[in-house]
């Protein structure tokens, strides 16, 4: 009998020994350290004689400042991620800052300077729980964005991220056929240098430097202050690719955002459903044109939601190509998304009127300009025009009503106070840079140091949590219009309505957004685990899935979950207890994923 348990105690503790090795090559905790870009040159030096990356996942420690020189260059698919942090007690997520290197200038000098560039194909990236200042340690600039990718065949997963100070797209498509999945982060307070007053945002979709994409999955995220097009989707999925899935934009926030989604060259199978948007608007923005006269940026270019014509040619060899486009089979649709203007805002437009903010240009003499007729040329910023605002579809959307543009169920609520902190100054900071521009094509005065209008006014420094409350009432129009009685918008700001909302997806957002071709279950996050662990799992299709625990003897000790689970991504928590909720004993632990005639088991550890 003693002998019987000697040998099972140690065919566990060889398990043990073996995951606890394994997890050691699958995770490696990166230590903090205060010499400047010592954490981005152990990841990338930590690789093995053929290129890839020794671990799949690295850990930065949480409520410490991490400070980075060169810019991250990965080569093979890992995972970047901040530890835990409790708030409560002053944590907060391990922060990436930049800072000068030995000859005392950024080395973030290849365009485009982000923190992260991806390469390779069919390889996996994630970043996860982490916050990254984009603006320089010294103050002398910012970084273009947070991450870039390269490569074909990409899975790109960002979640739980925040970016501020950002010059001008946060996230930056390179690759070919690529999956991008954007989630719960947050990105605020973009810099926005001159050249990128009026170019992109929080994603940027290829384009001219030819990336394209397979999926895009953009979800609970907010994104403020970007002066441009919180989007530039060029060659979106569907389109110019082979059988490309939807695009789902769904439950984000815009706040202070010039242009809403643009729509180049082609933006088919694109969904924009319970996105809440805050002194926003789309395309609406007053232009110089041709620098000849002054003129709006597209004709009635005003709408909250606009599309652009597709190009449409009879040439056989553009056509064969993919250079054409059908603007008979669009497939965009707007649905349950909330327009909102602040008190704020509303305030400081007050002085004009509600027809919008216009004013005289000037010539180099401080003088009126006229035109031939002897009338004084005015300008007026479209975006801040309430009047403007009121119209909903733009000219190009409208004409595209029967070539599978839709819209149900949006509304506009002007006058509504959402309980909204936002800062009055940072408001008219934004209105008299967009003046100064439209006045002379140029900044004046507001080119380096938008960014330090910050609610603590400190340019590099960045206050945890962050100081813009982007909360909204419960009773208002916003948080009840939302089918089903969600709220549209971002949700981590109601943690409690979050769970509710994630508990019930409905198949037009989770589940046929990703479409994916595989069934898969993932390694635990953490392993080893106390008191809890995270297990996620994917499957192509609705089906029923038993997720459940096994000790080493082969005894179920907790069923997770057997029902049906709709086709996407899911991730489920266990806390370390059996059926009858009792805490289970330190040791080895098997989880196993069934569904139908496949099955996937892996492997876990408890401490304790």
């Amino acid at each position: 009998m003693v002998k019987s348990i000697l040998v099972r105690f140690s065919f566990v503790l060889a398990l043990l020994l073996s995951v606890n090795k394994l997890t050691a090559a699958d995770t490696t905790y990166v230590a903090w350290s205060q010499v400047p870009g010592a954490w981005e040159s152990f990841i990338m030096g930590d690789t093995a004689s053929n290129g890839w990356q020794n671990a799949d996942v690295y850990v930065l420690e949480a409520s410490k400042v991490h400070y980075q020189v060169n810019i991250l260059r990965l080569y093979h698919g890992c995972e970047i991620r901040g530890g835990d942090y409790d708030e409560s007690a002053g944590g907060f997520p391990a922060t990436i800052q930049q800072v000068p290197g030995a000859d005392g200038a950024s080395q973030f000098d290849n365009w485009p300077a982000s923190n992260i560039l991806t390469y390779g194909n069919g390889m996996h990236y994630k970043i996860h729980n982490l916050l990254f200042n984009g603006a320089m340690g010294d103050g002398s600039g910012t970084t273009f964005g947070v991450l870039a990718t390269y490569g074909n065949n990409n899975k790109i997963v960002v979640d739980h991220v925040t970016s501020v100070h950002n010059q001008v797209i946060t996230y930056f498509n390179f690759g070919k056929n690529e999956h991008w999945t954007l989630t719960n982060n947050t990105a605020v307070q973009y810099s926005c240098y001159p050249a990128g007053m009026y170019f992109g945002g929080f994603f940027w979709g290829g384009g001219s430097w030819g990336g394209t994409l397979r999926s895009l999955y953009v979800a609970n995220n907010t994104i403020e202050g970007a002066h441009a097009n919180p989007f530039v989707i060029w060659t979106g999925p569907g389109v110019g690719t082979a059988g490309g899935d939807a695009m789902h934009i769904t439950h984000n926030t815009f706040v202070n955002t010039i242009d809403n989604v643009r729509f180049v060259r082609d933006g088919n199978n694109a969904h924009f459903t319970n996105n809440l948007y805050v002194n926003s608007m789309s395309r609406g923005q007053t232009r110089n044109a041709g620098n000849t006269s002054i003129a709006l940026n597209s004709p009635g270019g005003h709408g909250k939601m606009t599309t652009k014509y597709q190009w449409e040619c009879a040439d056989s060899t553009m056509l064969a190509n993919g250079t054409c486009w059908d603007n008979n089979a669009r497939n965009i649709h707007f649905e349950n998304n909330v327009w909102h203007d602040t008190p704020e805002l509303l305030d400081l437009m007050a002085w004009n009127g509600d027809d919008g903010w216009c004013w005289a240009l000037q010539g180099a003499d401080g003088t009126d300009s006229t035109d031939a007729d002897g009338n004084v040329v005015q300008l007026c910023d479209t975006m801040m025009a309430v009047s403007a605002q009121s119209r909903w579809m733009d000219d190009s959307t409208t004409a595209q009503m029967a070539n599978g543009v839709s819209e149900t169920n949006n509304i506009h609520v002007e006058h509504d106070d959402l309980g909204w902190a936002l800062l009055p100054a940072y408001i008219e900071a934004q209105i008299l840079r967009n003046k100064d521009w439209l006045d002379n094509g140029k900044h004046d005065t507001y080119t380096d140091n938008f960014w330090m209008h910050q609610a603590d006014n400190d340019n590099v420094m960045v206050q945890w949590p962050l100081a813009m409350d982007f909360s909204y009432s419960t009773t208002s129009a916003a948080y009840t219009h939302a089918s089903g009685g969600f709220p549209v918008g971002n949700l981590n700001v109601f943690p409690d309505k979050k769970a509710e909302w994630l508990a019930q997806l409905s198949t037009d957002t989770e589940g046929s957004t990703l479409n994916p071709t595989e069934f898969t279950l993932s390694q635990n996050y953490p392993n080893p685990f106390n008191p809890s662990t995270e297990i996620s799992f994917t499957l192509y299709q609705s089906d029923n899935v038993e997720l459940s625990i096994y000790n080493m003897l082969g005894q179920k000790v907790r069923t997770l979950t057997n029902e049906i689970k709709n086709a996407g991504t899911h991730t489920l928590k266990w806390n370390g207890l059996d059926e009858m909720g009792q805490n289970v004993s330190t040791g080895i632990y098997l989880y196993r994923l069934t569904s139908g005639t496949k099955s996937i088991t892996k492997k876990m550890a408890l401490m304790k």
